[in-house]
């Protein structure tokens, strides 16, 4: 500090206190219309940061406008398709009871007019076969099922025979083996339905007439069923269309 006032002096002594009072004067002037400048510069920033920021909200609070009238709209959709599937629900718990009438009518009728068709409450119920897109490879689905309304566990054992012709002799096959299903697997465990499905590969030669499905109960009951289907028949409607044996 001394030494800057001894070099003021200086200036002082040599270009004279006047001049040297003006030249201060004009550097304190131009540090402060520095500062000045840096200040409407930072204030001029803060306010365009500001008004950035007022449109961003601004977009901010449009889009959750849209989203809010989004989320209504979604929500009314969502009611109407749950009362629409409250409604589809109770029209298939008619269809369920309506068809499980028919079925215990059905279960009635078999049992007076072919009582072999039916054991222990339990029935060969379809058999369907679907062509798949490989040559000579097929799909098929066999469904035993309980119509009796107690429906106690029942165990058994199925056999599924596939007859047809090689060069006009009759031959027969395991469709079981065919589909490689296990033997383990030909053993069934039920309460209500099961369901047998499985690919195989029809062997080369054999022009396919029927199926016949077999049947043993063994527990919640005893007895042997077995019902034959037709090949044209159940490949056709894709469904079976069996005739009884």
């Amino acid at each position: 500090m001394i030494k800057k006032l001894l070099s003021i002096k200086q200036l002082q002594q040599r270009f004279g206190r006047l001049p040297v009072v003006l030249v201060s004067l004009l550097l304190l002037c131009l540090v402060i219309i520095s500062a000045y400048q840096v200040g409407v510069w930072h204030a001029r920033y803060l306010k365009q940061q500001v008004s950035e920021q007022k449109q961003q909200l601004a977009q901010l609070y449009q889009q959750l406008d849209q989203f809010e009238y989004q989320r209504n709209v979604l929500q009314v959709e969502l009611d109407v398709e749950k009362s629409a599937n409250q409604n589809l629900q109770a029209q298939l718990g008619e269809l369920q009871e309506e068809n499980y009438s028919l079925r215990e009518n059905v279960a009635f009728y078999q049992k007076i007019m072919a009582p072999e068709l039916q054991q222990s409450g339990v029935v060969i119920e379809s058999l369907a076969v679907s062509k798949n897109r490989a040559e000579r490879h097929y799909h098929f689905s066999l469904a035993l099922l309980q119509v009796e309304q107690r429906r106690e566990l029942v165990e058994g054992e199925i056999a599924i025979q596939l007859v047809g012709r090689v060069k006009g002799e009759e031959q027969r096959f395991n469709l079981l083996d065919l589909a490689n299903i296990s033997p383990s697997e030909h053993n069934f465990m039920m309460r209500y339905f099961t369901l047998y499905e499985g690919d195989f590969l029809l062997p080369k030669g054999l022009v396919p007439e029927r199926i016949e499905v077999t049947a043993n109960i063994t527990r919640g009951g005893s007895g042997r069923l077995q019902r034959t289907f037709f090949w044209r028949d159940s490949l056709r409607n894709g469904q079976a269309s069996g005739e009884n044996t």
